[in-house]
């Protein structure tokens, strides 16, 4: 028998999933055969976001992670819920060292997880479901120009090991995944630089940075049966990055 993953008639949630690591989870869960819904903070996002891969036609919705109504008001349009993927986030590097940025970094990458995890549960509890947290590298090294989203990310791995632990009883699994350095728009700006970009490339066990589908693996990973014995674990996909 072949080894496969098959998520036909599941629905996965995935935030901030109309670009980059989320659009490849996206896709990699609908190659799976999930109903998939993505969400993007803008309307521009959203519409810069195409629908249609190459296995269907997404969902889109539009979503603010820092907003109870908001949230409120994409759970009332699903039924089903199976997958939910904490993905949204921002970073504000240079900037964070000022209170109202380390705030903002922290209410939307932190809070924002909690606040969709928290609704998402009594849907999540009825299938048996599972949420999976998008950290990062950050989450274990000190980044000198963004303090808050190091710190967001840390508490993350953190708050999944809490939610894991607190909500088993519901039959809810909840994991992380740590990217490192992602070929992504929020990484472009250190590619541009030559230096920094071969500066890390270096550090980077394998010699070269990732790319989103990288993420979408494990991701497929965490969410399917396959790891119905995982739970509160967040894996690292970065190329070796942490272990030089």
């Amino acid at each position: 028998m072949a080894y496969t993953i098959d998520f036909t008639g599941k629905t996965a949630l995935i935030t901030g999933g109309a670009s980059g690591i989320g659009y490849a989870i996206a896709e990699a869960f609908q190659e799976a055969g999930a109903d998939v819904i993505v969400t993007a903070k803008s309307d521009n996002s959203l519409e810069k976001c195409n629908e249609k891969t190459r296995f269907g036609t997404l969902r889109k919705y539009k979503l603010d992670v820092t907003n109870d109504i908001s949230i409120e008001n994409i759970f009332a349009e699903i039924d089903d819920l199976h997958i939910l993927v904490n993905n949204a986030g921002i970073v504000k590097r240079g900037l964070e060292y000022r209170i109202e940025h380390f705030a903002d970094v922290i209410n939307t990458n932190l809070m924002g997880v909690m606040r969709m995890s928290h609704d998402a549960l009594p849907k999540l509890a009825l299938t048996h479901g599972n949420i999976i947290n998008i950290a990062s590298m950050f989450s274990f090294f000190g980044s000198p120009m963004s303090p808050g989203y190091t710190a967001s990310k840390t508490g993350l791995v953190g708050l999944t090991k809490s939610l894991a632990n607190g909500w088993s009883e519901h039959h809810v699994r909840v994991n992380a995944i740590a990217p490192g350095y992602i070929v992504t728009k929020l990484t472009k700006p250190l590619r541009e630089v030559d230096e920094q970009r071969e500066k890390i490339t270096d550090r980077i066990a394998i010699k070269k940075w990732g790319v989103p589908e990288d993420i979408a693996g494990a991701a497929v990973y965490l969410a399917s049966d396959r790891a119905s014995y995982t739970t509160g674990t967040t894996i690292t996909v970065d190329g070796g990055y942490s272990i030089t």
